[in-house]
């Protein structure tokens, strides 16, 4: 074992430590009243904008006139929106503790492409995105924060698990395969909690064959992918070369539509959950199995539907952004960050169990697929290998009948013979012939509509 692997193994073990002995706890939480989640939310928010105010010089200006001590949930309007631009232009006057830099947090994760997974300093994990908008981030969470993303993900399974009386489960997660993605470094560091049973991933940029044959070998009883991962699944479980049966399954990472929903419901005869997450924030709502909408983690966050203004909506009109400040994590304070999901507020009454406050399926910011013949390639296989280079800034992706073109617009040089190499690669390896890939650098991506958003993925029309 060497020393960065034995490092990452004692600090496991200390987060499944807290784990255990607090994720019962955590799944009580899932009914208390609304009132109560909001004080406890608050209690959180007023420690963090201490922290911001206290240890991170760009939030001490920003927040210059906020009394935390003063401060709810309930209206943050008098504090300055803030982006992932914003993020990563900032980013060593944002975070919290000195030692902490981009350039460190850059180098961390180059070592965890070579060596596997680690902490950085001993306490905190490092995550990057591409997203669905296409811009690359880097987050850096401390170590209460990352315990509280992994309890928040896996609390309404240990909640439904008891109360359908089931003693031991078996999860398997088809999504990201790199320890620099959030789905993989979760799954990594809690793996072998005896509350949840055993977890297996299968990266969805393994060849199908691959994937099928490893969940039939598992008998998963709890199967989560992306939504467009599990309609193929479920299309492979129709034509009788998938044979599990498991008793739930959950999307995540990606849009969910109604036909989305019926597809894969049918497909595995069981209802289908949603969970919205996000790597800087963690997993912002889980819809309750059969329920219509997906219930807020009310104590994680706070959230605000806006118009394109950052103006208020109100429940039941769809908002053009999401601005959600993350309470459980000091190290990169984030507040009123801003998300361009298009959410609504359910106004409707909330027919429980669970209490948070509801928010309709996520259908904005669809990742589409491509499918070449009857190959289908998930964007994960393009948005891995693009956003784990530290100088993109953004990309789109448009399929090609043999590949793909690729726009980039970077922070500094980038060698583009490298990324088009291991872009090809990774497509011979799904199965398609002889693949073309095309890197161009761009100086800007269009930005069509009112929103102002790249479409960072645009399949072939036919």
């Amino acid at each position: 074992m060497t020393s960065s692997s034995s490092g990452f193994e004692v600090a496991r073990r200390r987060h499944l430590e807290g784990y255990g002995a607090r994720l019962q706890e955590e799944a009580e939480r899932l009914t208390w009243p609304l009132e109560r989640l909001h004080r406890l939310r608050d209690h959180r928010l007023r420690t963090v904008l201490r922290a911001a105010k206290e240890r991170s010089g760009w939030h001490a200006h920003r927040l210059a006139h906020v009394d935390p001590d003063a401060v709810t949930g309930d209206d943050l309007s008098s504090i300055p929106v803030m982006t992932k631009s914003d993020v990563m232009t900032n980013w060593n006057d944002i975070v919290t503790d000195p030692r902490l830099t981009l350039g460190r947090a850059e180098a961390h994760l180059a070592s965890v492409e070579s060596d596997g997974p680690a902490y950085l300093l001993d306490e905190y994990q490092v995550l990057t995105t591409g997203g669905s908008s296409g811009t690359r981030g880097v987050f850096v969470w401390d170590f209460e924060g990352f315990l509280m993303y992994a309890m928040s993900r896996d609390r309404g399974t240990l909640w439904l698990q008891q109360r359908a009386g089931r003693a031991e489960s078996r999860r398997a997660m088809v999504a990201a395969s790199h320890a620099t993605h959030a789905t993989s470094l979760l799954a990594r560091t809690f793996a072998g909690s005896p509350q949840l049973g055993a977890t297996r991933s299968f990266p969805v940029t393994l060849p199908l064959e691959q994937i099928l044959d490893g969940l039939d070998a598992f008998e998963p009883t709890d199967l989560m992918s992306y939504t467009s991962m599990l309609r193929r699944l479920g299309e492979e479980k129709r034509r009788g070369r998938l044979g599990i049966s498991p008793a739930s399954v959950m999307c995540a990472g990606e849009p969910l539509t109604a036909e989305a929903r019926a597809d894969v419901e049918d497909a595995f005869g069981c209802p289908l959950s949603n969970l919205y997450a996000a790597t800087e924030i963690g997993i912002i709502a889980r819809s309750y199995p059969g329920s219509r909408g997906l219930h807020l983690n009310e104590d994680i966050a706070v959230y605000e539907p806006v118009d394109a203004d950052n103006r208020p909506v109100c429940p039941g009109t769809r908002a053009t952004k999401l601005l959600v400040t993350n309470v459980i994590n000091h190290a990169l304070p984030l507040i009123r960050y801003e998300f361009t999901d298009e959410v609504t507020v359910l106004d409707e009454q909330n027919p429980g169990p669970w209490t948070g406050r509801r928010v309709a399926d996520i259908e904005g910011r669809s990742a589409d697929v491509f499918v070449y013949d009857h190959l289908t390639v998930h964007p994960y296989v393009f948005r891995s290998v693009i956003g784990r280079r530290r100088e993109v800034l953004e990309y789109q992706v448009r399929q090609t009948a043999t590949g793909a073109d690729i726009a980039v617009r970077t922070l500094s040089p980038m060698d583009t013979d490298a990324l088009t190499g291991e872009l090809i690669d990774a497509l011979g390896a799904l199965g398609l012939r002889t693949p073309v890939v095309r890197v161009s650098l761009v100086d800007a991506i269009p930005r069509p509509g009112n929103a102002g958003k790249i479409r960072t993925f645009v399949p072939l029309t036919r």
